[in-house]
């Protein structure tokens, strides 16, 4: 399957992302997370403090995460976002907290998985702009990563695996 993966990819540096590939995303994916304004140098520290607290809470309340961490990223304004850092949960009607629910659109989007460390996802977002603009379709001001594979469960950096996911709308 590896092997599969890397020969659809694009290669560089010994970084693999993923071909774009459009994809329609079901309904009532819900996210509960810590929201806050952060700038791109404090998002690493963001997410060390968010994903502990997020855990926390939602098991707290005894509810189990329904996948890997996620990171919603809006209205990005001079390198500072809106970002949301949490859990895809199945039953979010029984969450109560301080945490925010966030609910993830249906229908079609545009997604890139990333193989490799995170410091190199700027490939990855260089490859969905291209994509974009070939097609020329301006790009969502929400969009999310998806952490499938991280520093818990890789053998190193190189085998990270990050998917890029942008909601379409309307075409």
């Amino acid at each position: 399957m590896e092997k599969e993966l890397i020969d659809m990819a694009t290669v560089v540096d010994g970084v693999a992302t993923l071909e774009p590939e459009v994809v329609d995303l079901p309904a009532g994916r819900v996210v509960v997370g810590l929201r806050e304004r952060v700038s791109m140098p404090e998002l690493a520290a963001f997410f060390g403090r968010s994903v502990p607290v997020v855990l926390d809470e939602i098991f707290r309340q005894g509810i189990e995460p329904s996948g890997p961490p996620i990171a919603i990223y809006r209205h990005e304004a001079g390198q500072v976002f809106e970002v949301t850092v949490g859990f895809p949960v199945d039953e979010p009607e029984v969450f109560r907290g301080a945490l925010v629910i966030d609910e993830l659109p249906r229908g079609r989007a545009v997604r890139a998985v990333h193989v490799g460390p995170y410091e190199s996802l700027p490939e990855t977002y260089a490859a969905l702009r291209r994509w974009f603009s070939g097609r020329q379709v301006g790009i969502p001001r929400t969009m999310w990563e998806e952490y499938l594979q991280g520093s818990e469960a890789a053998s190193g950096p190189s085998q990270y695996r990050t998917r890029v996911v942008y909601p379409l709308g309307q075409w």
